[in-house]
């Protein structure tokens, strides 16, 4: 095995395991500095290895936010179709009923 892809594959499973980290707790995102810091003792990352390591998962961190944001545009623009269907089929006090039920049940999961 290489050097390169040595690190390459220690990379990619503290990245890994800081997802599944994130995963985990959603209440408490992974702190990058926290990342770097690890990968820096584990890997005995020089200032300069240290620095582009934090540029390029900062890099990742954008790329990432970009794709969630876009994906939850989309899934609200699916959401408002389909309420916009729904008030087609449903009379007034149906849709007012499942209305409060979203609601509440949105209200339930933000704790």
């Amino acid at each position: 095995m290489t050097v390169n892809t040595m690190i390459v594959t220690l990379v990619s499973a503290l990245l890994l395991s800081s997802t599944v980290t994130f995963a985990q707790k959603p209440a408490q995102p992974a702190d990058s500095r926290t990342v770097v810091n690890r990968m820096a003792k584990e890997l005995g990352l020089n200032d300069s290895q240290r620095s582009q390591v934090e540029a390029i998962l900062n890099d990742e961190k954008t790329k990432v936010e970009a794709v969630f944001n876009e994906e939850k545009m989309k899934l609200q623009a699916i959401q408002e179709e389909t309420h916009t269907s729904l008030k087609s089929v449903l009379t007034p006090e149906q849709m007012q009923k499942l209305d409060k039920k979203m609601r509440q049940k949105s209200g339930s999961g933000k704790k």
